[in-house]
């Protein structure tokens, strides 16, 4: 063992004392392996960075957000959760063929969605769907579990949690929700909510519509006022409204007031002022539009409005009937579903038949309804940049 030992302490001497060359077979293999060996780890570091950003992104909610002492503040655009949730929330959706239906609005009943092009989607991780709005990027749709986004292929991103407390603004991409005592505004896309401003509001309100920068607010006891986005909410309530429709323009809103007659109020133009919202004009007052206020009431473009009656629709000229003249088609037929504005000139209403197609211009169209459509459906209304939301 000694000479053996004696023989390698020689051998390793000699190699310190001559080096290798630079460029030996050896030093070059070996230099090549740390190489690839950084690449690696540099690599790695990259891809743990990205999965941190991917990982806090997906985690970002309405309970990181603290509520602000007092007055409206401007948020930091803080973007809610832009990954889809896992199935079942977000089951798969198996391709289908593109087929146009002809009715011109998507139709929706308990938790299924049936669109134009002939699909049916999941409607998940609300309870029960109470509302849903077709709107530029998809669908947004609520119940007293939360408010969902709805992507086109299926998948879908919650918005906001356990309130039925919202209202969309006339283009569908601006959201105003509440959550206890703060009245949120934020944007609303594909990838989730961007919270604009927080206000704290007074309890049990209830946003109903968006006016310009500001958000219509309502309370039972106390009627309705005017919320100014980064503003401290000032009381100005009104009680002399009895209903706000939506705001065809985004600058004035279609209500209704009381008339001379009790049974018979009056349509009205209301805008916003120093001490609230307030009547601009009233118009004609024998107009019945207290059923069925959720949604499709007025045209995209504020031309039109719908009354239905027990037996019948009557289209009404929204300019006309608010300078307090009448002008107006009949849709004669008694719709199973609430009535709902295709485009500018297309009430959809349905009977027996089908679907009902009643034009301004007097005309009338039976569409039938796509196979698998279940009971109790009823049409989305689609928001465009002038549809109101109600």
């Amino acid at each position: 063992m000694i000479m053996l030992e004696d023989s390698l302490r020689s051998m390793f001497s000699e190699r310190v004392e001559s080096p290798p060359l630079i460029n030996d077979p050896a030093s070059v293999a070996i230099r090549r392996g740390r190489a690839a060996r950084r690449r690696r780890a540099a690599a790695s570091s990259v891809a743990v960075a990205l999965a941190l950003v991917v990982t806090v992104g997906g985690i970002v909610s309405l309970r990181d957000i603290s509520t602000p002492g007092g007055g409206g503040r401007e948020g930091s655009w803080i973007a809610f959760n832009g990954q889809p949730e896992p199935t079942p929330t977000n089951p798969a959706v198996e391709p289908q063929p593109t087929i146009d239906t002809g009715i011109g609005l998507d139709l929706w009943a308990g938790n299924r969605l049936w669109t134009m092009d002939g699909r049916t989607l999941p409607l998940t991780g609300v309870g029960t769907v109470s509302r849903i709005y077709r709107v530029p990027t998809g669908w947004v749709y609520g119940g007293a579990a939360g408010v969902r986004f709805l992507r086109p292929d299926g998948s879908s991103i919650s918005l906001s949690g356990n309130d039925d407390r919202w209202v969309l603004s006339s283009g569908g991409d601006q959201l105003a929700f509440v959550i206890d005592t703060v009245l949120y505004v934020a944007r609303v896309s594909s990838s989730g909510l961007a919270v604009r401003t927080m206000t704290p509001v007074p309890a049990g309100i209830t946003p109903v519509a968006f006016l310009d920068q500001q958000v219509v607010i309502a309370e039972k006891s106390r009627g309705f006022d005017l919320v100014t986005q980064n503003s401290v909410h000032q009381a100005n309530w009104n009680n002399k409204i009895t209903e706000v429709y939506g705001s065809p323009n985004g600058k004035t809103l279609v209500g209704r007031v009381p008339g001379a007659d009790v049974e018979q109020p009056c349509l009205a133009e209301l805008r916003a002022s120093d001490t609230g919202l307030v009547v601009a004009r009233t118009g004609t007052c024998a107009l019945d539009l207290t059923r069925d206020t959720a949604g499709g009431r007025i045209t995209p473009d504020g031309g039109w409005v719908a009354e239905r009656r027990a037996d019948d629709i009557r289209l009404v000229d929204l300019t006309q009937a608010l300078a307090g003249q009448d002008r107006m088609v009949l849709c004669p037929i008694r719709t199973t579903v609430r009535p709902a504005w295709a485009d500018e000139r297309t009430l959809l209403a349905a009977d027996d038949r089908g679907v009902v197609r009643c034009g301004v211009d007097g005309t009338e169209k039976v569409v039938p309804l796509p196979s698998g459509v279940t009971a109790q459906w009823q049409f989305v209304p689609r928001l465009t940049s002038n549809q109101p939301a109600g």
